[in-house]
């Protein structure tokens, strides 16, 4: 018998979610990064796809396309991966500096950041904190 992940390794790209955050086993989320269920993410101009959100709410792990020029305090950490496009960003008391396609990125609570995505931005981020997160 064939496991799902077998499948998504082969190139059929097989998605599994865990919105509820199971340790089961059988509910690891998986998938290519553009293969899960997307909404749309108004605040960022975009969408968003919640790949995995803990029982408590502290930990969600998910993907977005975004356009937006914004500014944001983070309530919570971020770590971020591009898959598509770039995006400009300003941690106020930091120098600016560019991420594209490839790069990673580790931002954390509190920092201010002033973000510039261009039209084709994608992400895949994974939000920690000590309260729920409800920014996605």
């Amino acid at each position: 018998m064939s496991h799902p992940l077998d499948q998504c390794l082969s190139g059929s790209y097989i998605r599994q979610v865990n919105h509820a955050g199971s340790d089961e086993p059988n509910k690891v989320p998986f998938g290519k990064w553009d293969s899960f269920s997307w909404q749309e993410f108004p605040e960022w101009e975009g969408t968003k796809a919640i790949m995995f959100r803990s029982p408590d709410g502290k930990r969600v792990a998910d993907a977005f396309r975004e356009s937006a020029t914004a500014t944001m305090t983070y309530p919570c950490d971020e770590f971020s991966y591009v898959t598509a496009g770039s995006i400009k960003a300003h941690v106020h008391g930091s120098e600016k500096f560019t991420l594209k396609t490839g790069d990673c990125v580790y931002f954390t609570k509190g920092q201010i950041v002033n973000f510039e995505c261009n039209e084709d931005y994608a992400n895949v981020s994974v939000f920690f904190g000590t309260e729920p997160v409800t920014m996605v």
